[in-house]
């Protein structure tokens, strides 16, 4: 999961020289509010799911996002 939202991220931003992990907190990454809506869009897209505006902003972590996604596609 942790590769597939890396490719994600790098098809969005562009820029292949941030490596992502579960400790990497979202704030700290390169983008802009766009970038973070065009991240959920793409999200959203690859996994067929609909990713709540409450749900976004619990996003903290790429573990928080990898957690979400791990459990959502469970269901």
């Amino acid at each position: 999961m942790l590769s597939e939202l890396q490719e994600l991220f790098n098809g969005i931003l562009g820029i292949t020289d941030v490596e992502l992990n579960k400790k990497t907190r979202i704030k700290d990454l390169p983008l802009s509010s766009l970038g973070l809506v065009q991240l959920i869009c793409a999200m959203e897209d690859e996994y067929d799911i609909e990713i709540s505006n409450s749900d976004m902003k619990s996003f903290k972590t790429v573990k928080d996002v990898v957690d979400y996604l791990e459990k959502t596609l469970k269901n």
